[in-house]
């Protein structure tokens, strides 16, 4: 199931929004219809939060079925909100937007280049999974330009055929490359997905969001 729709009046939902199979993490102040579409697009429950009193949920944390792991601009207070049984970790890093610099699914890990080695531990640990470093060529923001669910990817249209094979058998799904957002290269800052639905931001053309669709198998 998918659905377009905007927060805050911006198309880029993947900077405001985070999510996995059961949560979404949802800025405290968003308004009621984003929660609705959370909980009905997503099958997921929404965890209401800030992360060093920002809204910028999608860019400031990660999350796969193992684990979440937070800026380390997020207080002991705001993670509060995160139930007591998660697995989660605050990233100590010059590369606080962790949203930003990380794409992971249940099986692989593609990161930022200039993460530390400490961060790299903390990474698989948390997560569960293999790490990999690497960029999309020139975007190094590998987290706010790919996509990558259990079910599908979507990654930047810079990128060969044999790249997107390669990235393929590291996640351990199919994907394409597209855009979203009327041509923009920052998929995942513009989209938020897991295997059982999607929030595409609403500038998105028609064609990009049948490509996305087909891409994560929805």
């Amino acid at each position: 199931m998918i659905q377009v729709s905007r927060i805050f009046n911006s198309p880029f939902l993947g900077v405001y929004l985070k999510t996995w199979e059961a949560y979404t993490l949802v800025p405290r102040n968003s308004d009621r219809d984003i929660k609705s579409l959370v909980s009905y697009y997503l099958k997921t429950e929404p965890i209401e939060m800030t992360i060093g009193s920002s809204n910028l949920l999608g860019s400031l944390s990660v999350m796969n079925s193992n684990g979440m792991i937070f800026s380390n601009i997020a207080s002991e207070e705001e993670l509060n909100a995160i139930p007591k049984d998660s697995n989660v970790a605050v990233l100590k890093d010059n590369l606080n937007a962790v949203g930003n610099n990380i794409l992971v699914n249940d099986k692989a890990a593609l990161i930022h280049e200039d993460f530390s080695d400490e961060s790299v531990r903390i990474i698989k640990d948390v997560l569960g999974v293999e790490v990999f470093k690497g960029a999309f060529k020139e975007i190094k923001t590998v987290g706010s330009s790919g996509l990558v669910t259990a079910s599908g990817m979507v990654i930047p249209p810079n990128m060969t055929d044999e790249e997107i094979e390669e990235l393929g058998r590291m996640f351990g799904v199919k994907g394409r490359v597209g855009t979203a957002n009327f041509g923009s290269l920052y998929v995942g800052a513009s989209v938020v997905s897991n295997s059982k639905g999607a929030l595409i931001g609403e500038d998105s053309t028609t064609v990009e969001i049948s490509n996305i669709e087909e891409a994560l198998n929805l």
